[in-house]
């Protein structure tokens, strides 16, 4: 989906900004009641309307921790993804989520190797 244009958006503070309510306006510019409150707000606080980007790459929080990362799947290889996710949250202080330090894990290549122990029972 495409962000509305500068023009529009413009249009849309003006309006609010001469004394239009945002329920007039959204039905007027044909936008969700909350965009007008948003538009309005970006303008007053940052003093832009440029929208933010949509899609791309986001860096992972533990970019800058791939050797701390190493260090303790080297000291204690048997870590798992909560154990790893609390220790990020305590010594590093970067919260994340599970599946994100699963998928830095993978990017590191420090993912588990599978081995008879933690197979399923299997009929004989």
């Amino acid at each position: 989906m495409k962000p509305y244009s500068q023009d529009l958006r413009k249009r849309i503070v003006a309006a609010r900004q001469a004394g239009e309510s945002a329920e007039e306006l959204a039905k007027r510019f044909q936008v969700s009641k909350r965009s007008v409150e948003r538009y309005f707000g970006l303008q007053v606080q940052c003093g832009s309307l440029q929208p933010r980007q949509i899609g791309g790459y986001r860096r992972s929080r533990l970019e800058r921790h791939e050797e701390t990362l190493r260090g303790w799947i080297a000291q204690q290889n048997d870590l798992t993804l909560a154990e790893l996710q609390e220790r990020c949250r305590k010594q590093l202080r970067v919260k994340i989520g599970l599946n994100a330090l699963w998928k830095r894990l993978e990017h590191l290549g420090l993912n588990f190797k599978k081995n008879r122990g933690r197979r399923r029972a299997a009929a004989r």
